[in-house]
C-alpha cells in the first residue's frame, strides 16, 4: 500500500468497489444468497423519531460582511462573531454516525464582493497531541485538518474541496461523485489565501476564496451547497456539518444549500503566467526555453487556456514500478499543470478516451472549458513534436526510437445534466500523424435512481487510417448496474471491445474481448474506538474472445477488509483464477495481504504481500511458475519540518515452488524533505533499481508562493553499473524553472 492509498481515506468511507466480472451461474447463486439475507433496513422505511426528515432543510443565508477580515490566523477579530454565520452543530461522521465529537468545533462563513470567507476554531483539550507539520502545499493529509466543500453549481456531483492543516497549509482537490463512485482529484490547484495557528486550546484557521478562482452560474441569487468538517487524526474521527449518514451514497448529496445574494466579482479576468526554464545535460549545453500560459475567464463559468512553448517538465520523476514480465502496459499519472486543470470534464465511467500522457512534447496547446445551463463542455487541442505510437513508451516521456514527426491531438467533450445527480455525455477524440489518423466518438452516462441505484454506460466506436488502409468502425461497449447502501453493495456489468478498436488519445491497453460480471459486498460497523468497520467482498468473472467463445480469463475473488480507524486498515484477498496465454489455460491461486497503519503520529507505514502461482509471459515458451511480491512504505517525521520516506518493492519469480529462480527484481526509493518555511523547501530523492543496476539521484530547491508563482533549482543524476561492477555517470541534468502568476 502507498501514500496515494492513504491520501484517499476520506473518499473511501463509501468504498468504491473494484467491479469485477462474474460467471452467470456463480453470480446467480451469490446474489440469491445475499438477497435472502438482505435486511429490511436496506429498503425505504418510515422515518423514526431519531431520523432526519425527507424534507430538505431550508438553505442558509451567508451574510455579507461590512469589510474584509484580515487572514492572519489570529483568533481576535470580532467581525466573525458579529456579522458572519456561526456554525457549531457538528456531529461525528465516523466512527459513530451522528455521535458526539470528542472535541468541539465552531465555524463562521461570510462574504464580500471579492471573496468567500471561512474561519474555523478547532478546540482540542490535548492540543499537544495535535498532528501537524510545516510542509509543502498538498502534502498534509497525515495531519489534523479541517475542510470546506463548495458545490457552486449545486449539482451534488462535483465540488471544490479545500483543506487546511493547523498552520493553514493548503490542500485543494476536486471531489467527484458519479455512478456510485467517490473520487478526489488531488492534481487540481486553486489560488486562495489562508493562515492558521496552534495554541493551548487547539488551533484556528482562516481562508479567503476569491470568486475569480471558482466557476459558478451567473445569477443574482446564487444557491450553492456547502459542507464543513474536521478530522481528529489520533482518534480517527471525522466530524461534519451538516450531519452525514453512511446510508446515503456520497457526501455531496447531503450538503447544505447556502445562498449568496447580490453581485460578486465574476470570473471574467485575465491570468498570465510567463515561464522560463533552462536545462543542461551531459549531451547538451544550456538550453533556455521561454514560454507563456494565458488564461481568460470569459465569464464566471467559462475559461479559455492557451499555452505557447509550454513547460511540460516533470519536477519529480515517476515513482519506479516493477516493469518486468508485464503482459500489459503500466499506467502513469499526469503531473503537468496545463493538462491538470479542468480535466475532470474529460473523465469517463470506465474506458479512458483521454490520456494526456500520450502527448509527449507539445509546442503549444489550447483548452476551453465551462458550463452553460445544464451542459458542461471541454475542448482540448495540442501539437506534439515528439509523439509515441505505443503505451509502452509513456514512462519518463520517452518517445519511439524512430522519428514520427508531429502529431495533432483534438478532443471535444460535452455532458448534459439529466434527472437528479445524473448526466449523459458525448465525446470525440482525434489524433493526426503523418497522414494517418485515429478517431473515436461515443456516448456515455451515469444515472442515479432512488438515491441508491446507479446505471453507468459507454458506447464508442473508432476508425483508424494507417499505411495499409482504413479499418471499419470498431465498437467498444461498457454497461454497469449497481446498488449501494450503508451495509450492502450489489452489481453487475459487461464490457466488450472489438479487436480493431483503438484509442490513440486514450488509455486502452487490451482489446478483443467480452466480459460479464457481478459483485456483492457486506459491511459491518462495530463503531468502536479502534475498530470501525469490517467489509466482506465477493466478485468473480469471465472474459471471452470478442468474436469467439474461447474463454480467456475466469476468476473468483474473496476479500475481507478490517478498518481500525480512518488511518489504519488491513486487507486480505484470495483469488482463484484461470488465464489463457499463448493458447494455454493456466490455472492459478494467489493470496494478497496489505495494510496501512499509523500507531504513532510520527511514523505512518504501509505494506503489501502477494504469493502464488504466476505466468511467465514468453510468447514462445510460457509456463506457470511461482512469484512472491513485497512492498513496504514508511515515513518518519523526526521534526515538524523534516520528513523521510522509504518505498521498497520486490518481486521474485521461480520456475516452480522451491525451483530455480528466474529473476529477483528490487526497487527502492528514498525521499527526504526539509521545509525551511511554508514557501521554501529542500527535497532529495534516490532511486535504486537492483535489476537494471541503475541509481537515480535528484535534488530540488523550491520556492512556491502560490500555484503558478514559483522558482525551482534542481539537479538530477543517473548512474549505471558497468561490467567491472562500478557505478559510472550515465547522464545528468541541471534545470531552472521560474514562473509568475498575474491576475488582471
Amino acid at each position: 500500500m502507498t501514500r496515494a492509498a492513504l491520501k484517499g481515506h476520506i473518499e473511501r468511507i463509501f468504498d468504491s468497489l473494484s467491479i469485477k466480472p462474474f460467471c452467470p451461474v456463480i453470480s446467480f447463486i451469490v446474489i440469491l444468497c445475499l438477497l435472502i439475507g438482505l435486511p429490511l433496513s436496506a429498503y425505504p422505511v418510515s422515518i423514526g423519531p431519531h431520523e432526519e426528515s425527507k424534507t430538505a432543510p431550508k438553505p442558509v443565508d451567508i451574510p455579507k460582511l461590512s469589510h474584509p477580515p484580515k487572514i492572519d490566523g489570529k483568533f481576535d477579530n470580532p467581525l466573525w462573531e458579529q456579522e458572519a454565520l456561526r456554525i457549531d452543530d457538528f456531529l461525528q461522521f465516523v466512527p459513530k454516525e451522528k455521535g458526539e465529537p470528542s472535541q468541539k468545533t465552531v465555524a463562521w462563513l461570510g462574504y464580500d464582493k471579492k471573496n468567500l470567507y471561512v474561519a474555523i476554531r478547532a478546540y482540542d483539550s490535548e492540543s499537544e497531541k495535535l498532528r501537524y507539520c510545516v510542509t509543502t502545499r498538498d502534502n498534509c493529509m497525515e495531519d489534523d485538518w479541517v475542510f470546506v466543500s463548495i458545490d457552486t453549481f449545486n449539482e451534488k456531483r462535483r465540488s471544490y474541496f479545500l483543506i487546511l492543516n493547523p498552520l493553514g497549509i493548503q490542500m485543494d482537490m476536486l471531489r467527484l461523485e458519479e455512478g456510485g463512485n467517490d473520487n478526489m482529484d488531488e492534481s487540481w490547484d486553486m489560488v486562495f489565501f489562508s493562515d492558521g495557528r496552534v495554541d493551548d486550546e487547539g488551533f484556528y484557521v482562516e481562508m479567503a476564496v476569491p470568486f475569480k478562482s471558482i466557476r459558478f452560474p451567473d445569477a443574482e441569487r446564487k444557491v450553492w451547497s456547502v459542507i464543513v468538517g474536521r478530522t481528529i487524526a489520533r482518534t480517527g474521527e471525522i466530524v461534519s456539518w451538516p450531519h452525514m449518514s453512511q446510508s446515503k451514497p456520497g457526501l455531496l448529496t447531503q450538503a447544505r444549500e447556502m445562498v449568496i445574494e447580490g453581485a460578486v466579482e465574476k470570473g471574467s479576468n485575465f491570468e498570465i503566467m510567463p515561464v522560463a526554464t533552462s536545462l543542461t545535460t551531459k549531451e547538451k549545453s544550456i538550453n533556455f526555453q521561454p514560454g507563456v500560459n494565458f488564461k481568460w475567464g470569459i465569464n464566471s463559468n467559462m475559461t479559455m487556456d492557451l499555452t505557447a512553448n509550454p513547460d511540460f517538465s516533470h519536477i519529480e520523476a515517476d515513482a519506479p514500478q516493477i516493469d518486468i514480465n508485464q503482459r500489459f502496459a503500466l499506467y502513469y499519472n499526469e503531473k503537468r499543470p496545463f493538462f491538470l486543470e479542468g480535466m475532470e470534464i474529460f473523465r469517463f465511467p470506465d474506458l479512458d478516451m483521454v490520456y494526456t500522457r500520450r502527448i509527449i512534447d507539445p509546442i503549444g496547446g489550447a483548452k476551453l472549458t465551462g458550463k452553460a445551463g445544464r451542459f458542461t463542455y471541454g475542448v482540448l487541442s495540442a501539437l506534439d513534436t515528439d509523439p509515441t505510437s505505443s503505451l509502452w513508451n509513456i514512462s519518463g516521456a520517452a518517445a519511439d526510437d524512430e522519428n514520427l514527426g508531429n502529431a495533432l491531438f483534438n478532443v471535444f467533450r460535452v455532458k448534459a445534466d439529466v434527472f437528479k445527480e445524473s448526466y449523459i455525455g458525448f465525446a470525440v477524440t482525434d489524433k493526426e500523424m503523418n497522414g494517418s489518423w485515429n478517431r473515436v466518438a461515443g456516448f456515455d452516462g451515469q444515472l442515479k435512481f432512488k438515491n441508491s441505484w446507479f446505471l453507468s454506460f459507454q458506447a464508442m466506436g473508432s476508425k483508424t487510417k494507417y499505411e495499409g488502409g482504413t479499418t471499419a468502425l470498431a465498437p467498444a461497449l461498457y454497461l454497469d448496474f449497481s446498488y449501494f447502501s450503508k451495509k450492502w453493495s450489489l452489481g453487475t456489468y459487461g464490457l466488450a471491445l472489438h479487436p480493431d478498436f483503438e484509442a490513440s488519445a486514450g488509455f486502452v491497453n487490451r482489446t478483443d474481448y467480452r466480459t460479464v460480471g457481478i459483485f456483492a459486498g457486506r459491511r459491518f460497523f462495530p463503531e468502536k474506538k479502534n475498530f470501525q468497520r469490517v467489509d466482506l467482498y465477493l466478485n468473480a468473472g469471465r472474459r471471452y474472445g470478442y468474436s469467439e467463445d474461447i474463454m480467456q480469463d475466469e476468476w473468483l475473488r474473496g476479500e475481507v477488509l478490517f478498518r481500525f480507524t480512518e488511518f489504519s486498515m488491513v486487507e486480505i484477498e484470495y483469488c482463484n483464477q484461470m488465464e489463457r496465454y499463448g493458447g494455454i489455460d493456466f490455472r492459478r491461486n494467489k493470496l494478497e495481504i496489505g495494510g496501512e497503519l499509523q500507531f504513532v503520529k510520527w511514523m505512518p507505514f504501509g505494506f503489501y504481500f502477494e504469493t502464488g502461482e504466476s505466468i511467465w509471459y514468453d510468447e514462445a515458451d510460457p509456463f506457470l511458475g511461482w512469484a512472491n511480491t513485497y512492498s513496504l512504505y514508511a515515513a518518519f517525521k523526526p521534526s515538524r519540518r523534516m520528513r523521510m520516506a522509504f518505498e521498497f518493492s520486490k518481486q521474485t519469480f521461480w520456475e516452480e515452488w522451491g525451483g530455480e529462480q528466474i529473476f529477483d527484481y528490487n526497487v527502492l526509493r528514498t525521499r527526504l524533505t526539509y521545509q525551511i518555511s511554508k514557501q521554501i523547501g529542500l527535497r532529495t530523492i534516490v532511486d535504486y533499481n537492483h535489476y537494471y543496476k541503475k541509481v537515480y539521484g535528484s535534488f530540488l530547491f523550491s520556492w512556491v508562493l502560490r500555484p503558478g508563482t514559483l522558482f525551482y533549482l534542481g539537479v538530477d543524476n543517473n548512474m549505471i553499473q558497468n561490467d567491472s561492477g562500478r557505478y559510472i555517470n550515465d547522464n545528468y541534468s541541471v534545470f531552472l524553472k521560474f514562473s509568475y502568476w498575474f491576475r488582471l
